[in-house]
């Protein structure tokens, strides 16, 4: 069972109720489970009861198509009143062998299934600094499921969807909790649109800092993407290297932005090139 609550990063409740759901299912499919059932809870801004009307219906006709598309249902909820639109949701899943953080291996390739960036996108988009088609295809990227991919993904060693850590932070919490450490190539991350270059331009999500320290000491070059907190992001497995490039493809001809981004090593140190 799993619990994300998300405050609405976007006005619109149906864009939002759908990245809300997509994030609150990541750490069932990072255990390479199936959803099951799921309970919504909501905080509503102050408005007129038929607008409050109409945006509930709204936001359950969305969660229902997205849990309902997952495999998943909504079986009930909670909601109330509060300053700010925020959606989140309680997951159960169902997984005879759950994938973990630990059973990494030497040798074993990082996939990644969604490029990165949404933490600076987005506080980009609140200073009023972010194109419109980056942000566009930002959402789009958040509203992306990862079913498919979870099920490309079930034979890996171990398994994580990136969120508020960021690459780095989930990263290092796959090596300590499998006693290894990693090797990440800084050019075969993909990058959101518009990403690289705010963030270049000093344009940071106010978890970077929190996310840089957590994340521990990474050695060789590295960019501030690393620890750009990520809502509703992609998986990171450590696979086989030898059925990584057929789990690859998969990702891919099934549409997600996937990549090997590097290999997990021995001892404890995380690296970039």
């Amino acid at each position: 069972m799993r619990t994300d609550h998300l405050r609405a990063l976007t006005h619109d409740p149906v864009v939002m109720t759908r990245i809300a759901a997509v994030h609150a299912l990541g750490d069932i499919w990072a255990m390479g489970a199936k959803p099951q059932a799921a309970t919504a809870s909501l905080i509503l801004p102050r408005m007129s009861a038929i607008l409050q009307e109409r945006t509930m219906a709204e936001i359950m006709a969305a969660a229902s198509d997205v849990f309902a598309d997952a495999g998943g249902r909504i079986v009930g909820g909670h909601s109330s009143l509060g300053d700010e639109l925020t959606i989140g949701f309680t997951v159960t899943g169902l997984t005879k062998a759950p994938i973990t953080l630990a059973g990494a291996k030497p040798g074993d390739r990082l996939i990644i299934t969604k490029p990165i960036g949404s933490g600076t996108i987005m506080a980009a988009e609140m200073a009023g600094k972010a194109k419109g088609a980056d942000v566009i295809n930002c959402l789009a990227l958040m509203v992306q499921d990862q079913a498919k991919a979870s099920v490309i993904l079930n034979k890996a060693h171990a398994m994580t969807d990136i969120t508020g850590f960021g690459l780095a932070g989930h990263l290092r919490g796959i090596c300590e909790a499998s006693g290894v450490g990693a090797t990440l190539d800084l050019d075969a991350i993909p990058l959101m649109d518009g990403a690289l270059s705010l963030s270049a331009a000093g344009v940071r999500s106010s978890l970077f800092d929190d996310n840089q320290i957590g994340a521990g000491v990474i050695s060789g070059p590295s960019i501030d993407l690393l620890f750009d907190p990520q809502t509703a992001g992609g998986l990171l497995a450590a696979v086989s290297a030898r059925s990584a490039n057929a789990a690859l493809k998969k990702l891919q001809d099934a549409g997600h932005d996937a990549a090997v981004i590097g290999a997990i090593t021995a001892g404890s140190e995380i690296k970039t090139r």
